[in-house]
């Protein structure tokens, strides 16, 4: 039998049925389209980023007292102003507290932060303060890895590990508040370890 002469087992469907098939198929298409997962943009990508308002390099200010002299020195590798947060940030800060009577203490740390109106500086990683001893006073070193400075009240406090040193006198806690003007007086927190060198006998 030709071709032409056998009967397709296929229906027949008008074009009214076939417009509907292609309905019922965009629609499906459409749903699935719609309920894929949306790609999820990366966090903080739709933030802005967090730039400074200025940067300076090499940084150095000097705050005078009533009489005009020199009361606090702070120098830092960069400083990064954001002025809606009102705080500062700083690189390779070095400070020196200026004291009425007596040695200045220096601190230097690997960074930090003025706080608002500047009264307050945190020290972050690698914090050391330190004194040159005189006549007077003995020398004293204290280590820790975050301090908080109120210089106006002449007052440092940090809640992290911390080791003092005098000569060879050596003591660690877990936390510090030390009044660092004259009269000096501190207050370690925690289990405190001290260790006291034995003193030397001078021969005649």
């Amino acid at each position: 039998m030709s071709a032409a002469g056998r009967k397709s087992s296929l229906p027949v469907w008008s074009a009214q049925q076939w417009l509907l098939v292609a309905f019922f198929v965009a629609s499906g298409l459409l749903a699935w389209w719609q309920f894929q997962p949306a790609e999820q943009a990366p966090p903080g990508a739709l933030e802005r980023a967090r730039l400074p308002d200025y940067v300076v390099t090499h940084f150095t200010a000097v705050e005078m007292d009533d009489r005009g002299k020199p009361s606090r020195r702070l120098v830092a590798e960069e400083l990064r102003q954001y002025v809606d947060e009102d705080v500062s940030e700083l690189t390779q800060p070095r400070m020196t507290l200026y004291q009425t009577d007596g040695e200045p203490w220096r601190a230097r740390a690997d960074s930090g932060i003025v706080m608002a109106s500047g009264e307050e500086i945190q020290l972050h990683g690698g914090v050391e303060l330190e004194r040159n001893g005189n006549l007077a006073t003995r020398s004293a070193h204290i280590a820790t890895e975050l301090l908080r400075i109120w210089h106006h009240r002449a007052y440092a406090e940090t809640d992290r590990a911390v080791v003092a040193t005098s000569d060879l006198d050596r003591l660690t806690a877990t936390g510090m508040r030390l009044w660092y003007a004259e009269p000096l007086r501190a207050q370690f927190d925690g289990r405190a370890h001290i260790f006291l060198a034995p003193e030397q006998n001078e021969e005649p």
